[in-house]
Formats: structure tokens, sequence, C-alpha cells
């Protein structure tokens, strides 16, 4: 895979999930990869374990387009809405875009930015993840970064060996930038576990250290979000 991959997020109300479904896997994706060899693969995810809640009525969808090595993903990402060869395709995303979808992001250009010596066994995004989003302050990024990947996040994989793999990612071109640390499971059930370790005793003051960051009169988090998803989709393989 290469370090860099387009992430476009969306909810779909419960009862439009089905056809926007058909659609978007059997028709927008295929369509777009034949359109795109720079586009390598295609990785959707729902957000997982909200059954019973009220965010099941708008869970988060996910898509990940991974790009190939070498590929230039400020012009990959451009010509989405440019390149001939799916005028048809095009015309109903609009439709669904414009109409029937919820909370709709932009595609963006993510860049990998972190990566943890643990590596999945089947590569990566094969499995449900944990995913923590976090928009910071410009003038405490810098910071923020060395404490989370130099001594956060390599205690957080350590006491917690369920996990499969750990990356982190950073918009390109977006402001505020926002990065998107992402923590995989084999299966669904090690998730669960996982999710468990993270709570338990032995890392209460590791966890709370991170109010040294997102609280205070001058926090340097200023949004956040933390939520766990499960594939449904990936193609072509």
């Amino acid at each position: 895979m290469s370090n860099e991959m387009i992430v476009v997020g969306l909810t779909v109300a419960p009862e439009d999930e089905a056809e926007f479904t058909e659609f978007y896997h059997h028709r927008h994706i295929p369509k777009l990869l034949a359109c795109f060899p720079e586009i390598v693969s295609a990785r959707r995810y729902v957000e997982h374990n909200v059954d019973g809640t009220l965010r099941y009525y708008a869970k988060q969808q996910l898509t990940f387009y991974e790009l190939a090595h070498g590929v230039d993903g400020t012009r990959c990402l451009a010509d989405l809405t440019t390149r001939g060869g799916r005028d048809a395709e095009r015309l109903e995303w609009a439709s669904w875009a414009q109409g029937r979808l919820r909370g709709l992001e932009p595609a963006r250009l993510y860049r990998q930015r972190y990566e943890h010596l643990r590596k999945p066994p089947g590569g990566v995004f094969c499995g449900p993840f944990f995913m923590v989003s976090v928009e910071t302050r410009p003038e405490r990024k810098d910071r923020f970064d060395r404490w989370y990947e130099e001594t956060y996040l390599p205690r957080n994989v350590a006491d917690v060996p369920l996990w499969s793999g750990c990356r982190r990612y950073e918009s390109v071109g977006r402001s505020p930038e926002k990065q998107l640390t992402v923590y995989e499971a084999t299966d669904t059930a090690k998730l669960a576990e996982a999710l468990e370790q993270m709570r338990a005793p032995y890392r209460l003051a590791e966890n709370a250290s991170w109010s040294d960051w997102d609280s205070g009169a001058d926090p340097a988090i200023v949004n956040e979000d933390a939520t766990s998803f499960r594939p449904v989709f990936r193609y072509p393989d």
C-alpha cells in the first residue's frame, strides 16, 4: 500500500441503506476504480457496536481509497470531479449527495505519518479497527505529535497486545489539519477485548494523561472523536 489514501465519510438513513449500498458497492466504486488506475483498492467500513443506541440512526460510514506508489495524491483527488468515463455514475452520486446522504464529508487526501512495528498478519485495513480523530491548535501541534507518537502510542500498543497494528494519518490541504489514528484488530471479538485492555486499571495514569491535551483553558486538541468500525466491502481483491 502507498502512504496516501483518499477518505470519504458519510451517513445514510436506515431506510435508504440497502438501495444506496447496492449503487455504491456495485456501480459507483467499480466504475471509479476502472477510470482511476491510480487507485489500487477500495475499503468500506461502518460504525460498529451502535445497535440499540440513537447513534445507530446516524452511524458513520467510511471509504478508504488506497493509492498506488508514486501517485500524485493531490492531482488524483482533484481529478475525481473532472475525469470522464463515468457520467452516469457521477449523476447518480450527485442525486444521492444532494438529497439523501447526511453528514457527507468531501473526499480528503490523507498521508501516513506513523506506523508501529507491529503489522496486521493479513495486511493493513483487512479487519475491524478503533479510530481516534483529533484536530489540534497549530501552535501546539508539533509538541502534541511528539508526545503522542513517541510516548503514548508505543505504550498503548505494548499494553494492548491484541492490537494487530497501529498507524496514524494526517490530512493534506485541510484547515484545520485532522489526524486519524487506526488501531486494528483481527476480528470484532478481539476488538472488544482490546478496548477492555485499554481501560485496564494499570492504564489509568496513561489514559488520564490525555486530559493534559484536551482540557483546560487553552487545550491543544480542539476537536476529537473515537469510535469503532467493521469492514463491509473491499474491492477488487
